[in-house]
């Protein structure tokens, strides 16, 4: 699979020194695309069309919030149009996309833009962060996957599978829930909301759910109280992941990738045990990260698939951790020519994470690491290891890090992004360099010890 890369005169040559795009087998996967006016007094309703008005108020006070939303949104969109047709795509082949949002409170007036720009719903999952990496005065982000139709046998041209006006479940919001290329399936990112309920209510409890999944329930009130809501949230979410596959003749048990993205870290312990209720041995590779809101207002999680719709098993394979199993999960899974990583911690050999109150003196770093040290000891050790176990995975299923397609870094702070490419840097040279994501949120892996976390997919050769 031969990767290359895309560079355009926009943003800053490529983001942060990263290509704009990836391309692979006819598959595009972008960088974050972020909207840049010139001055920030442009960023209102008045740098819009006419016709993307419809929020206008004209009063400015009033329209302040709205129109620096609705300029970001429109502007955003357009500017990933304008990439994905560089590589061959548009916005009608996205198999996956995230909207990264620094208010969800203002996702009315953001949705009201992307039915404009983007007429084509597109499989997606909307998250709440502390601010826009790369544009901080910024409200809007967005990455994606697409596929460039009738370039590769493997991916033709993107099919919905699941639309936004399922019956059964309908869409919580202007999505596609799931779309396939191939034997590639996505899903957008469920939330626990019954949107097929007359009121569309969220899941709150463990009454909310079927006797099936109430087996964590203790029938106390003190516990349940505190397991019940993520624990039904949980199982709902990964319930209806499984009809909307199934409705697809695509087994949940085929399911390659998990993203979990939660609002309360410590409710890790309890979706884990859902998961492995799930994903009892053979699951997919996860990730899971803290995020400062998820879907609707009340969700505890939102969850997005990769899987792959065949008969023959041997079309997945998995990849043993180089450390002590962190949880139930394969350090990755193969299909094709494609690598989908688990989420990458800066693990140590025992499967625990690298901290501060480590003496990183005794670690054998190289002589560029070491004098990072002194800057944030821990975040160059996280980082460091974070990146040797992709490296070492990377291997074990017959590629290298240099093949990396696309990464998401989850970090606690921008500034944090400097030690990260400095020692990506010296692991990985330019012409190589993958398409990047970095998202800044409180909790960046499933442990509040977690200085960062990337999620990764790779080629095979």
């Amino acid at each position: 699979m031969t990767k290359v890369q895309i560079f355009t005169d926009k943003n800053q040559q490529g983001f942060l020194g990263f290509p704009n795009a990836v391309k692979a087998n006819g598959l595009v996967f972008t960088s974050g695309v972020r909207s840049k006016p010139k001055k920030q007094k442009e960023r209102n309703f008045s740098g819009i069309p006419q016709e993307y008005r419809e929020k206008e108020q004209r009063f400015s006070l009033v329209d302040e919030f709205e129109g620096k939303v609705c300029y970001d949104a429109a502007h955003t969109h357009a500017a990933l149009q304008d990439l994905l047709e560089l590589c061959g795509s548009d916005s009608t082949q996205i198999l996956r996309q995230h909207m990264w949002q620094r208010d969800k409170r203002f996702f009315p007036a953001y949705e009201n833009i992307r039915k404009k720009v983007q007429k084509v719903p597109a499989p997606s999952s909307g998250l709440g962060v502390e601010y826009v990496f790369g544009d901080r005065e910024g409200s809007i982000g967005l990455d994606a996957i697409a596929v460039c139709p009738n370039e590769s046998s493997l991916y033709p041209q993107r099919e919905v599978i699941a639309k936004l006006d399922n019956k059964k479940l309908p869409s919580a919001g202007f999505y596609s829930q799931a779309v396939k290329t191939g034997d590639l399936v996505f899903t957008a990112g469920h939330i626990p909301i019954k949107t097929s309920t007359e009121g569309m209510p969220v899941v709150t409890s463990f009454n909310d759910i079927p006797v099936e999944g109430r087996f964590l329930a203790t029938g106390r009130s003190h516990p349940d109280s505190r397991d019940g809501p993520i624990a039904a949230q949980a199982w709902y979410t990964y319930n209806e992941l499984k009809r909307t596959l199934e409705n697809h003749d695509v087994k949940l048990s085929d399911t390659i990738n998990s993203t979990v993205y939660l609002t309360d870290i410590r409710d890790f312990p309890v979706f884990h045990r859902i998961h492995t209720h799930f994903f009892p041995e053979n699951g997919p590779a996860l990730t899971v990260i803290g995020f400062s809101e998820v879907g609707h207002r009340g969700c505890l999680i939102e969850i997005e698939l990769t899987a792959v719709k065949t008969l023959y098993k041997s079309k997945i394979k998995r990849v043993d951790w180089p450390v002590k199993p962190p949880f139930n999960a394969p350090a990755a899974t193969i299909t094709d020519n494609l690598i989908f990583l688990s989420g990458i911690c800066g693990l140590k050999e025992d499967g625990t994470m690298f901290t501060s109150e480590q003496n990183s003196t005794e670690i054998k770093f190289p002589d560029t690491i070491t004098q990072l040290l002194t800057v944030d000891s821990e975040l160059v050790g996280q980082t460091w290891y974070a990146l040797n176990i992709i490296s070492e995975i990377s291997k074990k299923a017959g590629s290298s890090i240099d093949n990396l397609l696309k990464i998401s870094v989850y970090l606690k702070d921008e500034k944090d992004f400097e030690i990260f490419q400095k020692i990506f840097n010296s692991l990985v040279l330019k012409e190589n360099f993958p398409a990047l994501e970095c998202i800044i949120i409180p909790n960046p892996g499933p442990t509040e010890h977690a200085r960062i976390q990337i999620e990764a997919i790779a080629s095979k050769i």
